[in-house]
């Protein structure tokens, strides 16, 4: 089922809302981007200008270490209206902040390996294991050291996003 985009402003917050509060946690910012982002519902810069005003609204705080929250306010605006939006939506946002949840809680090792080819092309294996059982094994013939450090970083930085996103692509999501 191909996803239609939230353009509206106040579905748009209230998104972003739903979604923070279902983690029901303190989040970076970079981590509400990516949730927020992840299913295609919304677009990054309809992201920015949203998030600010919630910011701005006191609908979501910070604290001294940058992590946010969403405050009362904004758990009783989420609460009452998130019928409000499509219940589609709604399920693929809350379906991918519990995805977040399971994999941040669960203790998962990441594993990266580079290996140099005798055609001078990059193998990088990325692989992920819980509780000494394979989750994950990816290995990806790259033309470059640099392509392949890129990568690396990037599936070191957010493994999970890698995950989930592997998952639905390959899910027909």
């Amino acid at each position: 089922m191909a996803v239609i985009p939230l353009t509206e402003s106040g579905d748009i917050k209230l998104y972003i809302l739903c979604i923070m509060k279902n983690v029901g946690y303190p989040l970076e910012y970079s981590d509400i981007n990516d949730l927020a982002l992840y299913e295609g519902v919304i677009s990054n810069m309809d992201f920015i200008e949203a998030f600010e005003e919630l910011e701005k609204d006191g609908l979501v705080k910070s604290d001294e270490h940058g992590m946010y929250t969403v405050t009362e306010d904004g758990a009783f605006i989420a609460g009452t209206l998130k019928n409000e939006l499509s219940g589609y939506i709604h399920d693929k946002g809350m379906r991918s902040a519990l995805q977040y949840i399971s994999f941040r809680k669960s203790n998962v090792k990441k594993e990266i390996e580079t290996t140099e080819n005798e055609d001078g092309t990059v193998t990088l294996t990325l692989g992920l294991s819980k509780s000494g059982k394979e989750l994950m094994k990816l290995s990806l013939t790259l033309d470059t050291q640099y392509q392949a450090q890129k990568m690396a970083v990037a599936f070191s930085e957010n493994p999970e996003l890698v995950y989930i996103r592997l998952i639905s692509l390959l899910g027909g999501e």
